[in-house]
């Protein structure tokens, strides 16, 4: 068997207890104290993560826009500089083999990709380079940590964090990024994360992200900021309805069916994939994601199965326990005269059938989805 790799904090994160869990082939933190707990800490004050298994490629040159664009989807003409997009890479068949952050950056492109396709996608950015266009796989030379919760640029003044013209990290747009200075630390801020919160993910070199993180997590008053670990993550993203690939999109699914048509711009010029999403809209899609409630407290998991009148009409993607809401949440794929909002379904899950209802998505609102009591 394969070693699993590891960030360059693996050993900050068992010292400071956390147990330790695979994904994506890597060694990753699953949860320090308790999932619930660092899940609200998130949605109160501010959670730390190390998210450097994430693959980061870096594309230059007067043709790199060409070069990606023949890639993906979505158009990136008007993608000004300092801003993001997120888009997919698509197969020939119009199915999802990824899905990504493109940050306009340097008069270049910065891809931020999922840990475990990063060979995979490395192969893609490679294979569609032409002349007047050149990439790097930076993951290796850099670190990225997600700063996310609404004292995350309190934490960050707190360090006399600065964009590279004086002004404070919260002049940085959402869905945009700058380069800056944090703690002493040059660093690439970028106002974007995997949370529903508002906060950033920053990018630093390598040899700088122990220096970082210490610093974040020291921030002042105690306990504005902590460590949090990949389950925390999974129920925040859940509560958000942000799509996990492998469980809620993967190469079967298009972005018809993901409920992620805004990404795809089909008159945009050629790139893998058009002519298969051409017939998809045509035709229309085989399903669509949704977000269900089931009655009472039974937890929904990946690949439980929707009925509806005795016959199958989807599937469940994932599922958990919301700590904002206090009960069950799932997302999961059903037959498209099945996806309204209010429609009753079915659940046959671990040899039981079970009560669930169409829910409207995100399940969480931030400023507006009230939080629990603190305890």
């Amino acid at each position: 068997m394969a070693l699993e790799l590891a960030t360059p904090l693996h050993h900050t994160h068992v010292e400071l207890g956390a147990r330790m869990t695979e994904f994506g082939g890597w060694s990753m933190p699953l949860v320090y104290s308790a999932i619930l707990a660092e899940h609200m800490q998130v949605r109160r004050r501010c959670g730390l993560f190390d998210v450097s298994h994430m693959g980061r490629f870096t594309v230059q040159g007067p043709e790199a826009q060409a070069a990606l664009s023949a890639l993906i989807p979505t158009n990136l003409a008007g993608l000004a500089e300092g801003r993001a997009v997120y888009t997919v890479f698509l197969n020939d068949q119009g199915g999802i083999l990824d899905d990504l952050i493109i940050y306009r950056r340097n008069q270049g492109y910065l891809l931020v990709v999922n840990a475990g396709n990063r060979t995979r996608d490395w192969g893609l950015v490679e294979g569609g380079l032409v002349s007047g266009a050149t990439a790097q796989d930076v993951s290796d030379q850099t670190c990225l940590l997600a700063l996310q919760g609404p004292l995350a640029f309190e934490v960050l003044r707190a360090l006399d964090t600065k964009l590279t013209d004086g002004a404070p990290p919260e002049s940085v747009p959402h869905f945009a990024s700058a380069e800056g200075v944090a703690a002493g630390i040059p660093v690439t801020i970028m106002r974007t994360g995997y949370t529903g919160e508002d906060g950033v993910e920053i990018m630093c070199a390598a040899a700088d992200v122990q220096a970082l993180w210490d610093t974040l997590l020291a921030a002042e008053p105690e306990g504005s900021v902590l460590p949090c670990g990949l389950g925390a993550r999974d129920t925040l993203r859940l509560e958000a309805a942000l799509p996990l690939y492998g469980q809620d999109i993967d190469e079967t699914t298009s972005p018809f069916m993901a409920r992620l048509g805004r990404i795809v711009h089909l008159d945009k010029g050629p790139f893998v994939g058009r002519e298969a999403l051409v017939a998809a809209q045509e035709r229309g899609p085989e399903e669509l994601l949704v977000g269900l409630s089931p009655e009472g407290r039974s937890l929904l998991r990946h690949g439980d199965t929707l009925m509806e009148g005795g016959a199958l009409v989807g599937r469940i993607t994932s599922g958990s326990f919301s700590p904002v809401l206090q009960k069950p949440i799932a997302l999961g794929y059903v037959v498209p005269p099945l996806a309204e909002v209010g429609t009753p379904l079915e659940v046959e899950s671990r040899g039981r059938r079970l009560k669930a209802t169409v829910v409207a998505r995100p399940f969480y609102r931030r400023g507006v989805t009230p939080l629990p009591p603190e305890s």
